[in-house]
């Protein structure tokens, strides 16, 4: 309690043992003397020394406020500015360099008058050193309120700012960033188009373009002021210590076969059989039509594959496997080599139907006798692409199909587990689940939004409970990397691209200015980016295999290619744009082209 001493007898002062003089302003307890008989008193000019100091003679290490206890009672401590020893129960020190200040020191009193008034460039006035004790206040720099501190204070604009923020280094180096990070007053103008996207670096919350911030600019790296003094306590970063870390998939991986479906045919009860106790051929299931070209079963019968079986060149070819649609990276795999067919072994392992008490049975549509079930083409379904229920992605590959309620979930969402790691959100797991309607998600990958209905994966770590932002199901499975003809290296999908990267980022594709911290394919060499829905491999044309050859009969003496049309801008039969959308153009380059329904049509009633 600060009051005026006119009453009492002369007493010294707890800090400096001097006298505290009559109608001097002095803190005294507050206490009883039943409750306290210390009667300990104050110089106000003591009781509002700072807790730490930094001296010009010592710049390496802040100096704080020691007391001498009974331990240390016989210790003899010189003042390194007066070189005086220190009689008082109080001194400033560095402990690790043995540096010591006396609180009476002469020298000191002048720094600690000038540190009392501070310039300091946030705020165009001096600032006044100043203990608030009416109430607690929020901090113009970090932002947080917190009671018990000294905090400079403007008495022209009510501006608060704790003294310890106010004495924080411009520069500072910390172990979670390999560049020194420099203190800024606000978020700048440059970067607060990326405001809604950007967060701390370190606790991962939502920035406050008007506090303080420490920051690299050429790693587009941000992070609170707070975080930054704390993160080598390395709390708010650690990973999860889990027993089972081993089993959970780390996507997105290169052998989506290997690593994702082959792991979902055990979890249904099955087994991966061995290539040397497979069939060296075998022949797909029969379909209910003759037409099954574009889709998911074969009437040619499939050789088996082994590693001594592939030659120089097959292994050079990209394989897409026709059940999943991912590439075949080795062998053993089946092979239609006339029709370019390829079926991964654990693809053609895959099991007829799925459990009834795995999670893909919750069933919305409320069917009585949902089963999902090996979907093959009937008649009536040959004529138009799947699209799957849970990505909502189109696809000419196998799908899981319940005849009940018509619902499809191709392959690669139906194998998917519940629980993965992924390179997005490296530290913790991740649950999928139906996102709901009580908070907006965006996604990490391809920075869309999450609606209330779709699956995506979902952090439940409580460090991460304020994050908006999730992975769509049909994102998490996207490969690591892509080949694409404009770039000579292939394009890795990071989360990272804007480390020792000052500059913008564009799609070479669609040429919009890219989020620097989200999901891209990129060439670090070539320095060449491309959003996620923009490649063919990982946009929404990601579940459709291409370049298969189709025969037309009479229609045209080429055989037409199935792919995304680059020669012709309008369909050759009915006149519609089809230029950059799904078709078949001519495979020997004669400038002939159909749009998607016409040549299905066409098809249709050639193998019909």
């Amino acid at each position: 309690m600060l009051v005026s001493n006119e009453e009492w007898e002369t007493i010294k002062c707890y800090l400096c043992n001097e006298a505290v003089v009559v109608s001097e302003l002095a803190y005294i307890c507050n206490k009883s003397d039943d409750e306290c008989s210390s009667k300990i008193i104050l110089h106000k000019r003591c009781a509002e020394m700072p807790r730490q100091i930094q001296h010009r003679t010592h710049p390496q290490h802040l100096l704080s406020l020691w007391e001498r206890d009974s331990l240390r009672s016989a210790i003899t401590v010189q003042c390194n500015l007066c070189q005086r020893y220190i009689q008082n129960a109080f001194w400033y020190c560095c402990h690790d360099c043995d540096f010591d200040i006396d609180i009476s020191c002469e020298y000191l009193n002048d720094l600690l008058q000038e540190q009392r008034l501070l310039r300091h460039p946030c705020h165009e006035h001096p600032l006044m050193l100043q203990r608030k004790l009416a109430s607690n206040f929020f901090c113009d720099g970090c932002g947080t309120k917190e009671g018990g501190e000294m905090a400079y204070i403007c008495s022209a604009c009510e501006f608060w700012v704790h003294r310890i923020c106010a004495s924080l280094p411009m520069e500072k180096m910390i172990c979670l960033h390999h560049h020194s990070l420099l203190l800024a007053f606000s978020f700048s103008l440059e970067h607060r188009k990326y405001l809604y996207e950007y967060r701390c670096d370190i606790c991962h919350k939502h920035i406050c373009p008007t506090y303080w911030i420490y920051y690299c600019d050429r790693c587009r790296f941000f992070t609170h002021v707070k975080c930054a003094a704390k993160e080598n306590i390395n709390l708010l970063t650690e990973k999860e210590k889990d027993d089972d870390s081993d089993h959970v998939i780390q996507l997105p991986v290169s052998d989506f076969s290997k690593e994702v479906i082959a792991p979902f045919i055990i979890r249904q009860g099955g087994s991966i059989s061995n290539a040397d106790n497979m069939p060296t051929s075998v022949t797909m299931p029969a379909t209910n039509s003759n037409f099954s070209m574009l889709f998911n079963y074969h009437k040619h019968p499939l050789s088996l594959i082994k590693l001594e079986d592939e030659g120089d060149k097959g292994k050079n070819d990209m394989k897409i496997c026709d059940l999943c649609i991912t590439p075949i990276l080795s062998p053993p795999y089946y092979s239609c080599a006339d029709c370019k067919y390829f079926v991964h072994l654990a693809c053609y392992l895959l099991p007829k139907t799925i459990r009834d008490d795995d999670p893909l049975y919750e069933d919305p549509q409320g069917c009585e006798n949902h089963k999902l079930t090996l979907y093959a083409s009937s008649k009536d379904l040959d004529k138009s692409l799947l699209l799957c229920w849970m990505c909502e992605k189109l696809t000419n590959g196998i799908v899981y199909c319940c005849q009940g309620c018509d619902i499809m979930i191709d392959v690669k969402c139906a194998s998917l587990p519940t629980i993965v790691k992924h390179a997005s959100h490296q530290n913790h797991k991740l649950i999928k689940r139906v996102a709901g309607c009580l908070k907006h998600y965006s996604c990490y990958c391809c920075d869309t939004s999450i609606g209330a209905r779709d699956t995506a994966y979902f952090c439940n770590n409580s460090v991460c409970s304020d994050l908006d932002s999730a992975i769509h199901s049909e994102c998490a499975p996207l490969p690591p990397t892509i080949k694409h003809r404009w770039d000579k290296h292939p394009l890795l999908l990071t989360f990272d691209a804007h480390i020792d990267h000052p500059s913008e980022f564009y799609c070479e594709a669609c040429e919009e200015e890219m989020l620097p911290k989200g999901g891209m394919y990129h060439c670090r060499e070539c320095d060449q980016s491309f959003h996620v829905r923009c490649l063919t491999e990982s946009g929404r044309h990601r579940n459709i295999k291409f370049d298969r050859q189709f025969e037309f009969g009479d229609l045209h003496p080429h055989p037409l290619t199935y792919n995304i049309v680059s020669l012709k801008y309008e369909c050759d039969d009915c006149g519609e744009v089809v230029y950059e959308s799904r078709g078949f153009e001519c495979a020997s380059n004669c400038n002939y082209a159909l749009c998607e329904y016409c040549g299905l049509q066409y098809l249709y009633e050639y193998h019909n």
